[in-house]
């Protein structure tokens, strides 16, 4: 009897997590391997290409697990025309699928952003992200009061839940600008750590769903999918001839009168520097760090950088009030990025894009 109460209060608050706040959207710990994802503005601004591939594994401990999978590839045009200024163009998409009804969202969107150079190493960038979005549910996992014979579910029952549909489409656009700053950065030290001994700022904001479009299985045109504010930032101050630098970092969401702050900071410290003439020996880097998500969890991360490759790992343990049930079992999270140029050396280059 214990264990289906607990079942019963772990999926009615896993319920409540999906109709309200910040279950309408994906959702990732590791928001700066999503950069697509938190803002159009950031497209292109890494690297000449960056591929990024993510995975996500929620709530295993309380019922049938959230699983997203994320995948995001990018490209920086116009370079070798214009020093000052950029293009940046990019794809994404992600699915979330999560609980026993199979309640899954797929979300598909072409990105462009155009990066102008105010300062030396300055740049303020703007982007535009348009695509698609699926919602459906798997209509035959669900379970109803009217389907109740007096003994248990009775599939033969009708439900009388009038559905018009188990699986919509919509359009969806967003909006974003950002602004970054390199200041310091060292090009010629011999122990310039890669160029993480200056300062480095990246803040940014975006609004999302634009506009409102129906988001109801219902014949409900009322119902729409609010709009996302997002404000977020990162930067990195590098400590003087060390190989250490300290990356504070964070976001704020806001949608339909909920929030969501998540703030946190790694500690990066490069393992071995990239050759700076010959490039034969490949930079790397580990870093290790924690964010706190009000009162939700506490995200514990580490990622490994290996010249153009990065894996990041983080792990969720969780503070709310669904503690009760899932004992701090939070999510697992893992992420895989690809960048070219090789990120070690690209400040010896005088790339000028913000690494």
């Amino acid at each position: 009897m214990k264990l289906i109460m607990k079942n019963i209060i772990g999926s009615f608050a896993l319920i409540l997590v999906v109709f309200t706040g910040f279950g309408q959207d994906l959702h990732f710990s590791q928001f700066q391997m999503t950069p697509l994802q938190m803002d159009a503005s950031m497209t292109g601004k890494q690297g000449d290409y960056r591929i990024i591939l993510n995975y996500r594994d929620q709530w295993r401990s309380i019922a049938n697990p959230y699983k997203t999978i994320g995948f995001s590839m990018e490209t920086a045009f116009n370079k070798k025309r214009s020093k000052s200024n950029f293009f940046g163009a990019g794809l994404s998409l992600y699915q979330d699928r999560a609980g026993d009804i199979n309640m899954a969202l797929l979300e598909v969107d072409l990105s462009l952003a155009y990066h102008i150079k105010v300062d030396q190493g300055k740049y303020l960038s703007a982007g535009l992200q348009g695509g698609f979005g699926q919602r459906s549910v798997d209509e035959s996992t669900m379970r109803f009061d009217n389907q109740y014979d007096g003994e248990g579910h009775n599939s033969s029952y009708s439900s009388n839940e009038n559905m018009s549909s188990t699986s919509f489409f919509y359009p969806d656009f967003s909006l974003g600008v950002s602004y970054s700053a390199n200041v310091g950065v060292s090009s010629i030290k011999v122990s310039s750590n890669n160029g993480y001994d200056g300062k480095k700022v990246n803040i940014g904001m975006a609004m999302h769903h634009l506009p409102k479009f129906k988001n109801s299985f219902l014949d409900n045109p009322d119902q729409k999918l609010d709009f996302r504010y997002v404000l977020h930032g990162w930067s990195s101050f590098g400590i003087k001839n060390m190989k250490l630098a300290i990356q504070p970092s964070g976001f704020i969401a806001l949608q339909n009168g909920a929030y969501e702050v998540t703030l946190g900071a790694y500690y990066r410290y490069t393992l071995k520097e990239q050759s700076k003439f010959t490039g034969l020996v490949k930079g790397s880097a580990i870093s290790l760090g924690t964010h706190y998500r009000t009162g939700d969890a506490l995200i514990l991360a580490g990622l490994l950088e290996m010249g153009s490759f990065a894996v990041g790992a983080s792990y969720d343990f969780n503070v709310s009030g669904l503690t009760k049930v899932s004992h701090g079992r939070g999510g697992f999270e893992i992420s895989l990025r690809y960048m070219n140029p090789n990120p070690f050396g690209a400040f010896m280059k005088s790339s000028p894009k913000f690494q």
